[in-house]
């Protein structure tokens, strides 16, 4: 079946990327899908939420509103676009969140028409600092390649560093670097607070089922930040091998979308 295109549909915060499924699931949830820092609604529409709708289930997908120079957005901006996007929706709904929007998401857990979510990379609840730490003493021209990453005309300017923190080396140079160059805005106000320990209650506690995926060699949200996320919401999770950071554009992504589809199938027959 062909997977439909994506198209703009307007919402009170702003627009949205969304997916019609070509054959919808009676009584399927909606997937919202929450991208990561310095990057917006553009990296669910390389193939990953037309995979996710020729599967049966309608996909949406926001770009958080960063704000201005003089009141840039916050985490909490963040999330009121996102319950913003679920009003629009008027359907129970799985959040998809990638790395920053991963927070966001486990944020939301306790929200009413939240049924449950899935996280890719996500930064934990915990904050970043300790992962921004280790990579600063680990790898300092990479530490400092995502550090300027919001600045304008960094990415393309970083894009052979930048590329080993997010894309696996199946990756072909050219695509790669080609998703970098679009990469850079993003409310510093808001990276600031994901270094920090945030309100994230436990999926377990609020009775919503969770999973998490990481990737193995992901320096900027490692493997064991990956294993504390998944024990505070007891939930199960998977290191993937060969993939990188932005995993939803990586080489192989089909893989982690079918595993992420079966999930979905399996907890909401």
């Amino acid at each position: 079946m062909r997977a439909p295109d994506p198209f703009d549909l307007i919402f009170a915060r702003g627009s949205m990327l969304a997916w019609d499924p070509p054959a919808p699931r009676p009584g399927a949830p909606a997937l919202l899908l929450l991208h990561g820092a310095a990057c917006g609604a553009w990296v669910w529409a390389e193939g990953f939420g037309a995979r996710l709708a020729a599967a049966g289930f309608p996909v949406f997908a926001p770009t958080f509103n960063r704000g201005s120079t003089h009141r840039p957005a916050g985490l909490a901006d963040y999330a009121d676009d996102a319950r913003a996007a679920i009003a629009a929706i008027h359907r129970p709904v799985v959040i998809i969140g990638h790395s920053l929007g991963g927070l966001v998401a486990q944020r939301l857990l306790d929200q009413p028409g939240v049924a449950g979510i899935a996280l890719l990379a996500p930064a934990p609840p915990e904050g970043l600092a300790w992962a921004n730490w280790r990579l600063a003493m680990a790898d300092p021209p990479l530490w400092r390649a995502v550090a300027r990453m919001t600045e304008p005309g960094a990415g393309a300017a970083q894009g052979a560093l930048l590329r080993r923190a997010l894309f696996s080396a199946a990756m072909p140079e050219a695509q790669a670097l080609r998703h970098i160059a679009r990469m850079g805005s993003e409310s510093r106000s808001a990276l600031l607070e994901a270094q920090a320990p945030q309100p994230v209650p436990p999926a377990w506690g609020v009775g919503k089922p969770a999973v998490i995926y990481g990737a193995r060699r992901d320096p900027l949200v490692p493997p064991d930040a990956v294993v504390r996320t998944a024990a505070w919401h007891a939930a199960p999770f998977a290191l993937l091998d060969g993939m990188a950071h932005a995993m939803m554009l990586d080489w192989g992504w089909e893989g982690l979308a079918e595993r992420l589809l079966a999930w979905v199938e399996e907890t909401w027959k």
